[in-house]
């Protein structure tokens, strides 16, 4: 009896609590962002794949510059829906299938090295590649595939390029299904997607929309904590001289401050389809404005990253942009874990992302 009347009492604090969640919130971020935008990164891993299996079968510079852009595409479309760590996104490791990173040992370099190196016919074929490490089944491994050392021997169909080419295939292969697996846990169809858009009390995930809302504040901080802790700051170090251009994602391809700009957008997107702002209270208004404000600064000053992207560490405009969008990002982050969270019903120092 007596944890029957603790859970009432939790479900009544809180529902009183929720006076800022939009209704049907659930239902609203998933038909307005989320759902479209996993669709267009299924989309673009399909449409790599295709172009990858043209490359191979007939290898020139032209359908090579198709990859390449191909590739823009699933990267843009990854960095918008990064940071929906949960649900369909945690299942089956999928995160890092698509994703491995962060790598500080250089297990991606070093094992697809490995498998570049032994022609390992295994990894041509996406379902026994499934069976092997996450680092060598994901965009970090596609990219060095592409674009790293050795790879214009793909243009010059030898036997290494031809294999070379084969694995990169059977990667954006495995991404693709992944993709796929995302769309359907994403459907109308699915019950994860049937639990977060309809919240009820014997609801074994989502008790109340307030519960909802936790989630979705929860996946935005997470997404900017990543951004500035997990991706800029290894590569940036805390002087100069830690700097290490080779520590930041995409950076042999030059696509680091483009995946940096769409996570951001993405973010920003993210949380206008919310709908929370509607619901801010009076003296809550100026939370939406601050975080306009801030995302809208860090779009900016990414833009004017237009040096080659080793220039852009070492002392000098792009290092201070670089600078300015980690303190910028963990302001983003302490706003909207904190005063966000009040302002939607979310317990301070609740974290929407341990699953608790």
């Amino acid at each position: 009896m007596r944890r029957v009347l603790i859970a009432v009492l939790l479900y009544l604090c809180a529902s009183a609590a929720s006076a800022g969640v939009p209704p049907k919130l659930g239902a609203t971020v998933t038909e307005g962002y989320i759902r479209p935008s996993v669709n267009q990164f299924a989309n673009s891993a399909a449409a790599l794949s295709g172009a990858l299996d043209r490359l191979c079968r007939s290898p020139d510079e032209p359908r090579f510059d198709t990859v390449r852009q191909r590739f823009d595409d699933v990267i843009d479309a990854w960095f918008r829906i990064f940071f929906l760590r949960f649900g369909p996104m945690v299942e089956d490791n999928r995160f890092e299938r698509i994703y491995f990173w962060p790598d500080p040992r250089g297990v991606i370099l070093r094992q697809v090295g490995v498998l570049l190196a032994k022609n390992d016919p295994t990894a041509l074929d996406p379902g026994r590649l499934a069976e092997k490490s996450v680092a060598v089944q994901g965009l970090p491994a596609l990219e060095y595939a592409i674009f790293g050392s050795g790879s214009n021997a793909i243009l010059e169909n030898t036997p290494d390029g031809s294999y070379r080419c084969a694995y990169a295939l059977s990667v954006s292969i495995r991404i693709a299904e992944t993709a796929a697996e995302l769309v359907r846990g994403w459907s109308p169809e699915s019950e994860f997607a049937e639990d977060f858009t309809k919240p009820a009390l014997d609801n074994e995930l989502y008790r109340s929309e307030t519960e909802v809302a936790a989630e979705v504040v929860g996946s935005l901080a997470g997404g900017m904590t990543f951004l500035s802790d997990v991706i800029i700051a290894p590569f940036l170090g805390k002087e100069p001289e830690q700097a290490r251009a080779s520590r930041a994602p995409f950076w042999r391809s030059g696509r680091t401050i483009r995946a940096l700009k769409q996570g951001v957008e993405g973010m920003r997107d993210f949380y206008g389809a919310t709908g929370i702002t509607e619901e801010l209270g009076e003296t809550d208004r100026w939370i939406d404005g601050a975080l306009q404000l801030e995302m809208n600064n860090i779009d900016e000053t990414l833009d004017t990253i237009t040096m080659p992207f080793e220039e852009s560490v070492a002392p000098g405009p792009g290092r201070e942009a670089l600078v300015y969008t980690v303190i910028a990002l963990k302001s983003l982050h302490n706003t909207v874990d904190t005063r966000l969270a009040q302002a939607v019903g979310v317990a301070v120092g609740f974290n929407a992302l341990d699953g608790d």
